[in-house]
């Protein structure tokens, strides 16, 4: 279903903006609730969110920890107006990466994704980061720390990148990259 400005704002009142969800006739908000929704209402043998209760704590901390820590580094990075700005938004957005890394090691070492062999609620919501990685370096100059300096994070980034699901579901990081520019040029423009 396509919103226009009125219908959404009736659907999402209190942010005005997608994600939103209509299931049978009720709107269910924000993408990291529409998929714990979705994970409790469509019974799939593969669940997002583990039954174990401290698993499942684990993956909602990590999903938020994209939402609070990523996307607003990665956020403040393409809208900077200044150098000190830039440089600040990628030393945290590094940190981020790196915090990242070390949680994949720790939560589930020597496997690809948050949840093991297969994807969970963490690796779902920080998925779609990776296709801001080249909009992150074309408007910030952000270069991703390779391999060696990030060697989980890479091997989730490629395992990720390996899952059909998310591959159709994510958008080229091109188009990206060009939609990082537009919102850099606005920011620039406002300043």
């Amino acid at each position: 279903m396509v919103f226009n400005g009125r219908q959404l704002l009736k659907a999402n009142p209190i942010y005005a903006k997608i994600s939103v969800l209509i299931h049978n006739g009720k709107p269910i908000c924000e993408s990291l609730i529409i998929v714990d929704y979705i994970d409790s209402v469509w019974p799939n043998p593969h669940k997002l969110l583990p039954e174990d209760p401290y698993e499942k704590a684990v993956a909602r901390f990590w999903a938020d920890f994209g939402d609070k820590k990523v996307y607003d580094a990665g956020s403040r990075l393409i809208r900077a107006t200044t150098e000190e700005e830039r440089k600040k938004a990628s030393e945290d957005l590094k940190w981020a990466l790196m915090k990242i890394d070390e949680a994949l090691d720790t939560i589930a070492p020597g496997k690809p994704f948050f949840g093991g062999d297969s994807t969970n609620f963490a690796d779902v919501a920080l998925a779609p980061f990776i296709c801001w990685f080249k909009g992150y370096q074309k408007v910030g100059g952000f270069v991703l720390p390779g391999p060696e300096e990030l060697p989980n994070l890479h091997k989730w980034v490629n395992a990720v990148k390996s899952v059909e699901a998310i591959r159709k579901s994510t958008p080229s990081p091109d188009k990206v990259g060009e939609f990082a520019e537009v919102i850099r040029k606005r920011a620039i423009g406002s300043a």
